[in-house]
């Protein structure tokens, strides 16, 4: 007995054997379609970023929400994936800006949401390590050289915002090296 990749009846089995999928642009950026069975066969994405070889990145599933309530007991929505994000800290001191790819309104930032967050990515590791460190990423008011940080899943502190890049506005991600603008 075997399994049909992609049967909409058999379960959770991807096309590909490993879920692929480009950065997205934001947490609004993507519509999840769900084919004749319970799961998410079809991912439209509005905006993001494809490698330049036209491969998608490996993720562990699809971009998801859940619902979480924080410490007031305010009901939040967490959109997990691999969300292009950033916090503006207005390019003013003592406020800096952060850079992630990850979720948005993750509940490890309990106290200081809805704002992006590194955690939650979906990414496969191995991609994050071998293809993500590094890359020039080109933004409203200058360039920076991402790190680790943009993509840390445990981070050892709480609230995470990604990547520090510094006291510089942030509005847009207009570049991000290796990779295309859709």
């Amino acid at each position: 007995m075997g399994y049909l990749i992609g049967d909409a009846t058999s379960g959770a089995h991807s096309t590909w054997a490993q879920v692929r999928c480009p950065l997205i642009g934001g947490y609004d950026q993507y519509d999840s379609v769900v084919g004749p069975g319970s799961f998410p066969h079809n991912l439209i994405v509005d905006s993001g970023f494809h490698a330049d070889e036209g491969y998608f990145l490996r993720v562990i599933n699809w971009p998801q929400t859940s619902t979480w309530f924080d410490t007031n007991s305010n009901p939040h929505t967490e959109y997990a994936g691999p969300f292009v994000g950033w916090n503006d800290g207005g390019g003013v001191s003592p406020y800096d800006s952060y850079f992630s790819v990850g979720a948005y309104d993750a509940n490890i930032n309990d106290t200081t949401n809805p704002v992006y967050t590194s955690v939650n990515h979906n990414l496969d590791e191995t991609d994050v390590a071998d293809s993500l460190v590094g890359l020039t990423v080109t933004y409203t008011s200058g360039t920076f050289t991402t790190t680790a940080d943009a993509f840390e899943q445990a981070p050892a502190s709480t609230p995470w915002f990604g990547q520090d890049i510094g006291v510089n506005a942030i509005s847009a991600v207009t570049d991000i090296s290796t990779f295309t603008a859709f």
